[in-house]
């Protein structure tokens, strides 16, 4: 079954220094999907420091939960946000981009 469109829950603000967690949800994949993030339009690597352009972000990004973490969050974490869901069937399905 093709994923859904997924939900992305992102914390409109975050105080710079904590933590925030970025979470995105689909009901309806199987298998199960794996959920990538994008930021400004922009794919968010797995790992930041292998970017120059997230490099000066701290986060961790779980592919398999669609769970991505900012700790601590910094003023460069700013952006417009958006998940996106796929499995090997249909087309990968993407969230509203919400702001945080």
């Amino acid at each position: 079954v093709p994923p859904s469109k997924p939900v992305a829950h992102v914390p409109t603000s975050a105080t710079i220094g904590s933590k925030a967690v970025l979470r995105c949800t689909e009901t309806d994949g199987s298998p199960p999907p794996t959920f990538r993030w994008y930021k400004d339009s922009m794919l968010m690597p797995t790992d930041p420091k292998t970017s120059l352009t997230f490099r000066n972000s701290s986060y961790t990004l779980d592919s398999t939960t669609g769970e991505l973490t900012f700790e601590p969050v910094s003023s460069f974490d700013t952006g417009d946000y958006y998940c996106e869901a796929s499995n090997n069937v249909g087309s990968p399905q993407k969230s509203d981009v919400i702001h945080m």
